[in-house]
Formats: C-alpha cells, structure tokens, sequence
C-alpha cells in the first residue's frame, strides 16, 4: 500500500511537472513597414512615432539613363499616417504578403513591382514583392485601398500609376 501511494504521488509530480503551458495567441505588435514601389520610392512607416519617411532615389530610366559617374540623388520627405491609417496600412500590407494576389497580365522591363516589408522586431519580418505586374496600384482591390491611403498622405511623388500605358505587355 505505501509503495502504491508513493507511486501515485510519483507520477502525480510528473504529470503537474509536464503540463504544457497555454500561451494566448496574441498578434505580433509590428515596428515598422516598408513599401517599395518601383524600386526607386521607399516608404517607411514606424509604429511607435507618427512621422514616415519616404525616400525617392532619381535613378533615371531605361529609355533616359543617368550619365555614368553621376551619383543617384535621393531626395527624403516626411509623410504623417493617423494611429488608424497606420493600422489600416498593416491589415493590407499583411493580407497582400500572406494572401498574394495573382494577374494574368506581365509586364517586362521590370514595370509594374511592389515589395512589401513587415518588421516586427529583432528576430521577425514578413516579406512579399510582386514584380512585372504592370500597374500595381489596380492590381486588385487591396491594391487599390492601399494605393488610395499612400497617394492621400504622400502628394507629387510617382507610385506606379500608368505604367502598363507606357510598358510592354504580354499575356
């Protein structure tokens, strides 16, 4: 009988020891997103303050290159996001990395590209980059809202709009 007590008590230890703990599912808080539309306009939005900066590199085209031995200009303004545009922006950054959408339509020359950037921290990003689907901004309707709150806040400043008028397009 004592044996028995003394092994019921055992591997009650065991079991209290081992139980795993439940931890709640509570969404990464996210730090920063970066949007980089055509590789030359770089938007980066920061969760903690309410200032964004958006860096535009005047790198020239494919038609009109820049001289050689001439230096890339990057000019910086500041764009302001409210606490709910902010949170509208991440809801629509996140659905288009983790459910992309698909076109039938290619674009060559390299028209037409988006890449979305996720920074949650130290150890963590979400990234997604779409690349020669034309106009980017009416790709799809997430496109559109997101293209829509960018162009409110960010005036004067090219974020892919017509390009698939001046792109060679191929089904």
């Amino acid at each position: 009988m004592k044996y028995t007590i003394l092994l019921f008590l055992s591997v009650l230890m065991v079991n209290i020891g081992c139980k795993q703990k439940t931890h709640s599912l509570t969404p990464l808080a996210w730090s920063t997103i970066t949007i980089v539309s055509e590789y030359s306009t770089v938007i980066t939005i920061n969760n903690e303050n309410d200032t964004s900066m958006v860096d535009i590199a005047h790198t020239g085209s494919f038609f009109s290159p820049l001289p050689k031995n001439t230096k890339v200009k990057v000019d910086t303004i500041k764009a302001y996001f409210t606490v709910a545009e902010k949170d509208t922006l991440f809801s629509l950054v996140k659905q288009l990395i983790t459910e992309p959408v698909n076109t039938n339509k290619f674009c060559t020359e390299y028209v037409g590209s988006l890449e979305l950037i996720i920074d949650y921290g130290r150890q963590f990003k979400q990234i997604g980059m779409y690349s020669s689907v034309c106009n980017w901004n009416v790709l799809s309707d997430t496109t559109k809202h997101l293209h829509a709150i960018l162009r409110r806040r960010i005036k004067n400043i090219y974020l892919g709009e017509d390009d698939a008028a001046t792109s060679h397009v191929s089904n």
